[in-house]
């Protein structure tokens, strides 16, 4: 299970990174300067969002279920949290277009959704566990 969560982040931050970049040119190609730093905010704040839940996960793959449930529980808080002090902080801000970001953190959800099930799909994963 460590395994996949390790491909998870590592498959996220190439995400992130191939969709900041193609953002950011597509940002400054319709909206100048603005439209890179909304493709550049949108797909870090992507990445730290799902890199969060594959944290969490990792670190609690050998718990009981109730620990799990607790640590991803206290993760989508986090994000929670999180999101809401992004958007205060950037509201009323004009140094960023928001149209991209919004875009850009569509995009990268989407992008890192299907390479979850690939990975998962593809990972070796035991049906029972065996007793130390």
């Amino acid at each position: 299970m460590r395994s996949v969560m390790k491909w998870t982040i590592i498959a996220g931050a190439l995400i992130a990174i191939a969709i900041g970049t193609i953002a950011s040119f597509v940002g400054a190609l319709l909206t100048g300067l603005p439209g890179v730093w909304g493709a550049l905010i949108g797909a870090v704040v992507a990445f730290v969002f799902f890199a969060i839940t594959a944290i969490v996960m990792y670190f609690t793959a050998e718990s009981s279920p109730t620990a799990m449930a607790a640590g991803v529980l206290g993760g989508f808080l986090v994000k929670i949290v999180g999101f809401m002090g992004v958007g205060i902080a950037l509201r009323g801000r004009d140094f960023y277009d928001p149209w991209t970001l919004f875009l850009t953190l569509a995009a990268a959800a989407i992008a890192s959704l299907i390479a979850d099930v690939v990975i998962v799909q593809r990972a070796r994963l035991p049906i029972v566990d065996q007793p130390s």
